[in-house]
């Protein structure tokens, strides 16, 4: 049973602080009715002290989905409250205060449709909250995005990974890590107001019993070791939406398989990031890239493997031809992954004349010739001000005084070679 003494005891409910929340679902996609078999919620302070956390199995009323990910099985649930059994109390959890989840927008589609699904109506969608994944490359330089690799790069604790309570506790840390690396400043200061001046819907009558329903048995959830070593060789986003695209993507292809609703909703995911077809098309390309790495790593590409390239290729919406390319820029270390990141690296950013452009560090390529190209293109030099299109940093995890007023404005940071891209696609 939860300690928090505000909802057991009807005291005066604090209006700040974060809320981490994390689901485990029948599958990728709310809209075709896939539900939350799994939620945990933590009570974390605005100076990341957590302060109370529960999770609870959920019943579905459906299918499970992929028990190999998550570990639930039908019979699992079959005891477990229902959403709209525990919904009263989740309510109550985030109201007044700002939802964080290691990407956040797939744990807030969920969150919603789980509550209009429960008779609570909402307004205002979609639903906002602060995303640890997307902050992530602001903080720290992990071998990827995922929850676990951030967590490594900090030195952070991920037990029972692929659970609800293990994956939200995580989270936590890692929100307590960035609030401490940005002196309790963070740069998503603006997001605190609008967050938790949200108006949920007030839960009538008296409140249930919450009824916190644990895991049976402790599952060993099978890794993918394979997923994870192409995962681990996609380049950083410099692009939220580009992460979230990539997040679905990923899960969606755990078991090498998109089925045609599958292929709908991420073509609707897409659409809702505001990603255009090249740009998903770019990601595509890098995802094989990575996966040609991965195949040539022992420095030979079996039949099985070339199959197992030409079937996700398919999959994705490029050829055969595609499959060859990027095992030919795999196997050329001076292009390998560098030149594989390239469209992922800048995607969803652009550079128009007029323009503001920061530097910040000790760059490779003197700072006067950066200036000057940025000249020519009809961009402009200066300090940082809120107006600021991008800044450019020698390190883009840096520490400087400008990378941290960047963050706070929620200016991109990007590396040289980023940049140096952005720079060619501008018009003069």
């Amino acid at each position: 049973m939860p300690l928090d003494e505000d909802l057991e005891t009807g005291g005066t409910r604090s209006v700040s602080g974060y809320t981490v929340i994390d689901v485990e679902t029948t599958g990728l996609f709310p809209e075709k009715h896939d539900r939350i078999v799994e939620i945990a919620v933590v009570y974390v302070s605005d100076q990341g002290d957590i302060r109370d956390h529960w999770s609870t199995l959920v019943n579905p009323q459906r299918d499970v989905g992929p028990t190999r990910i998550h570990g639930i099985s039908s019979t699992d649930v079959l005891d477990a409250p229902t959403f709209r059994q525990v919904a009263p109390y989740i309510l109550r959890a985030v109201e007044g205060r700002t939802i964080v989840a290691h990407n956040a927008t797939f744990d807030l589609r969920f969150l919603a449709h789980e509550f209009i699904r429960s008779g609570i109506p909402l307004e205002n969608l979609p639903l906002h909250g602060v995303c640890t994944m997307q902050w992530s490359t602001s903080f720290i330089n992990g071998a990827s995005r995922r929850l676990v690799d951030c967590c490594n790069a900090c030195g952070l604790p991920l037990e029972n990974a692929h659970s609800a309570a293990g994956d939200a506790l995580a989270t936590a840390g890692l929100l307590a890590y960035f609030l401490n690396m940005s002196d309790f400043k963070p740069p998503w200061f603006e997001r605190l107001h609008s967050t938790r001046g949200y108006t949920w819907p007030p839960f009538p009558g008296v409140y249930p019993e919450l009824r916190i329903f644990g895991r049976r048995q402790a599952r060993d959830v099978p890794q993918d070791q394979w997923l994870d070593r192409i995962v681990s060789r996609m380049p950083r986003a410099a692009d939220p939406r580009v992460d979230g695209y990539l997040a679905v993507l990923e899960t969606a292809l755990v078991d090498r398989f998109l089925a045609e609703h599958e292929k709908d909703q991420l073509i609707n995911v897409a659409l809702e990031s505001g990603l255009t077809r090249g740009q998903v098309i770019d990601l595509h390309a890098d995802y094989l890239r990575a996966m040609a790495e991965v195949a040539l790593d022992d420095g030979v590409v079996t039949e099985d493997e070339r199959a197992d390239l030409e079937r996700v290729a398919a999959m994705l919406g490029l050829a055969n031809g595609d499959v060859n390319m990027a095992l030919e820029l795999a196997a050329e270390p001076e292009h390998g992954r560098h030149r594989a990141g390239s469209a992922v690296a800048t995607s969803g950013l652009k550079l128009s004349p007029g323009d503001r452009v920061c530097f910040t560090g000790e760059m490779g390529r003197p700072r006067s010739a950066w200036e000057q190209a940025v000249e020519r293109k009809g961009l402009s030099c200066g300090g940082l001000t809120k107006s600021t299109a991008i800044l450019v940093a020698a390190d883009p995890n840096s520490l400087s005084g400008k990378a941290e007023k960047a963050r706070r404005y929620g200016i991109p940071v990007v590396t040289e070679d980023a940049f140096e891209k952005l720079l060619s696609q501008v018009a003069p």
